[in-house]
């Protein structure tokens, strides 16, 4: 079953089909998350509303962290290649 998807003809087939609902609900997700953690969070008693830019920071140092372990891993498999 998973190999009929193999041929690139059948799955850009129903990857058009699949892929505007798919935005749509990506769209739709992220405009929630960023309204429950940016408006509806409540305050925190210290730092006011100042807590709040960590519910984006945090996630966006991990994946920036991430990306650049990624490129080292590629630079690495590269370099570490047979080059002729």
């Amino acid at each position: 079953m998973f190999d009929y998807f193999a041929n690139p003809t059948r799955f850009s087939k129903i990857a058009r089909l699949i892929l505007p609902w798919l935005e749509i609900i990506t769209v739709a997700c992220l405009g929630y998350g960023l309204y429950l953690a940016l408006l509806s969070s409540p305050a925190d008693y210290q730092q006011g509303d100042a807590v709040r830019i960590m519910y984006i920071h945090v996630p966006a140092a991990w994946i920036a962290l991430s990306s650049y372990l990624l490129l080292g891993i590629c630079a690495f498999s590269f370099l570490s290649g047979d080059i002729r």
